[in-house]
């Protein structure tokens, strides 16, 4: 999550295209808290909503040099609840329990970690 100007690679992600809706992951990824999520939760497969808002914030916050607000906490937080993690999950990388804003298992694809440039994965 270190960079803000990353490119999915397109090449990693055509590897994965007999399994993935190509047109959907890159929907997804052109979102950058989205970008973000999905690198988080490849090294951290089950958080809560609110951990994730944190780190969403936290990375923004670094990349424009500011300070995370609240409100800019709570704006992730809704985005990652109402539409991220949805489309996140509709592609089958998630579960998102909605019940207890807990993600409870990931499975991304590796030709996904792959394109988003994380080469270490835990086992």
């Amino acid at each position: 999550m270190d960079d803000e100007q990353f490119e999915p690679d397109l090449f990693a992600l055509r590897a994965a295209a007999d399994e993935l809706p190509v047109d959907d992951v890159l929907r997804l990824f052109a979102d950058r808290h989205a970008r973000y999520a999905v690198v988080y939760l490849i090294d951290n497969p089950t958080p809560t909503l609110e951990d994730l808002a944190d780190v969403i914030a936290a990375k923004d916050a670094t990349n424009e040099s500011t300070i995370a607000a609240p409100a800019d906490r709570n704006q992730i937080r809704t985005h990652l609840y109402h539409a991220i993690l949805p489309r996140i999950e509709a592609l089958g990388f998630i579960t998102f329990e909605t019940e207890t804003n807990a993600v409870t298992g990931t499975d991304i694809p590796n030709a996904v970690a792959d394109a988003l440039g994380v080469t270490d994965r835990p086992p």
